[in-house]
């Protein structure tokens, strides 16, 4: 007998006029008939009745989770009071740059708004319903939090941040459908005003 074949997707749940809830998620059936599954989450309080699926052709369950570890540290879902998921899903196999955390955070965003969002946005819920000032609220908390607790670029002396923003400065990447040479955040610059997609690039040397 043939074994049933597995989809693997991400998605957004959320309430009608309250909390959200991102999460990735594996069935056997295709995700967008995947109609009763809201998420996994443990918050009682938390009543989705609406899903957004925002990737849905990942090869494998890994490549999912990936991206939710990217989307909960982008959207800081641990310490934005919009979403239910309390904290962020982690692993320990991977590590995966900020700047591709922020670039899935803006291409998601853009599904979400082709599929869902102009009702949401009109109505200010979901995502749409956090203001600029509770953004920057919100990341100065994580930012404190980050302080108090010695993690992330807190945890490091003022030597190890100088050694590390000298080796930053000293890599050299290529755009390859340019040809163009320069440091990586020039390169990502570079790429945004001519439209270029951030991720055609390649070292060059270190």
């Amino acid at each position: 007998m043939e074994t049933p074949k597995e989809y693997h997707y991400t998605y957004y749940s959320y309430e009608e006029y309250g909390r959200g809830y991102i999460g990735s998620r594996t069935c056997k059936c295709l995700p967008k008939e995947d109609v009763e599954y809201f998420g996994s989450f443990a918050d009682k309080t938390f009543k989705p009745t609406q899903k957004i699926i925002l990737k849905d052709d990942y090869a494998i369950r890994e490549d999912a989770d990936i991206d939710e570890v990217l989307l909960h540290d982008y959207f800081e879902v641990d310490i934005n009071p919009h979403f239910a998921n309390r904290a962020r899903q982690t692993s320990t196999k991977f590590r995966v740059p900020k700047e591709k955390a922020i670039e899935l955070g803006r291409k998601n965003g853009k599904i979400h708004g082709k599929k869902g969002g102009q009702k949401t946005h009109k109505l200010k819920i979901g995502l749409h319903g956090i203001s600029k000032e509770q953004r920057v609220e919100f990341s100065r908390k994580g930012g404190n939090k980050n302080k108090e607790l010695g993690i992330g670029i807190c945890g490091l002396t003022a030597e190890q941040r100088r050694i590390n923003s000298k080796k930053v400065h000293s890599q050299r990447w290529m755009c390859t459908e340019t040809g163009h040479i320069t440091t990586p955040g020039g390169l990502t610059n570079y790429q945004r005003k001519r439209g270029i997609d951030t991720s055609k690039r390649k070292q060059i040397f270190n």
